[in-house]
């Protein structure tokens, strides 16, 4: 199912199934495989295509990297038909190489399908009649052109967007006047829209009313791992916040638990914190990522929502146990 090898020092190349070969600075988790897997069937589905080859990924640690494969102010790119790229745009590029046999649409439309296919989107700062026309990415409001995108395919299905990856023109692809979209976008569309897979992280059960009391083993072959944020092995949980508060979060050994917001559902209007989902509070100055390192006992404000943990090791460790405490302190 999966085979590996090193082919040069400090890069690790890994086949994923027939449809990537991916090579990175550090050695990859099984659930990071897994994710790209999941990815690249997620643009599939929606496109109605399939990876005929497989695609080349160089995933990097350092935009110096990306920069020189790529070009300045970019965190990733298609390029040459292989995907350079740091974690933050693996699934943005991914788009861009699945979608690249249907053909080439213009520029609004091929980097909106590839937010809208890959990130949680929320509304830009611009109009989408001043992006449409654009042919310099650079003064593309990408925010805009992705949740357009995405709109389209909450309201009105995948059929459309497939037509439009293949270079059919908006009326023909919709049935309708690309004028009366942006109407009806500008009136009806909600803030922001999740990430089309949110809380990958396996669900931990409570121990009590508002406890959690674990010992964790992380393991870079479980299917909820990742080397993401961390140097070492990484495990990706969730917890389940039914009641507002401050609570106590610990973790024995290990490196540290970053805490990312979960955002499950559309968002009306922008929370109080930008990229705060629904459950972080900006006075808590928690805004994801946020590390808490490991062995130190951390106050936190939370209201109710899911968390996504990443529990990371130390760098080199792929396996390892941990303890991790997280409790109400207030009534």
């Amino acid at each position: 199912m999966l085979a590996s090898c090193q082919d040069a020092p400090g890069r690790h190349i890994v086949e994923v199934h027939d449809i990537a070969i991916v090579s990175s600075d550090e050695p990859l988790c099984a659930g990071d495989l897994h994710r790209i897997e999941q990815a690249i069937g997620h643009i599939e589905d929606i496109l109605d295509v399939s990876v005929s080859e497989p695609i080349p990924v160089y995933l990097y640690s350092r935009y110096d990297d990306v920069t020189e494969q790529c070009w300045p102010g970019v965190a990733g790119c298609y390029t040459r038909g292989e995907v350079h790229t740091l974690w933050q745009a693996l699934e943005h590029e991914l788009v861009h190489a699945v979608d690249s046999s249907l053909g080439a649409p213009p520029l609004f439309w091929a980097e909106g399908m590839a937010e809208a296919l890959s990130n949680r989107t929320w509304k830009g700062q611009t109009e989408v009649d001043a992006n449409l026309d654009l042919d310099d990415e650079s003064e593309l409001d990408l925010l805009t052109a992705g949740h357009f995108v995405r709109w389209l395919l909450e309201e009105h299905g995948a059929e459309g967007l497939r037509r439009i990856a293949r270079e059919q023109p908006f009326v023909s692809a919709y049935g309708f006047e690309l004028t009366d979209a942006i109407a009806d976008y500008e009136i009806t569309a909600p803030w922001s829209y999740p990430h089309w897979n949110p809380c990958r992280g396996k669900v931990l059960s409570p121990t009590g009313p508002d406890r959690w009391e674990l010992d964790i083993e992380i393991d870079c072959a479980e299917p909820f791992s990742t080397a993401e944020y961390s140097l070492g092995a990484g495990g990706v949980r969730t917890i389940d916040i039914e009641h507002a508060g401050t609570y106590r979060l610990s973790l024995q050994g290990g490196h540290g638990i970053n805490l990312i917001a979960c955002q499950l559902d559309a968002l009306p209007e922008p929370p109080a914190s930008d990229f705060a989902g629904d459950i972080i509070r900006e006075e808590a100055g928690l805004v994801p990522p946020s590390q808490f390192v490991s062995d130190q006992d951390h106050q936190v404000q939370l209201e109710p929502g899911r968390l996504l943990l990443y529990l990371s090791t130390d760098q080199g460790v792929t396996r390892e146990q941990l303890g991790l405490e997280l409790v109400r302190l207030d009534p």
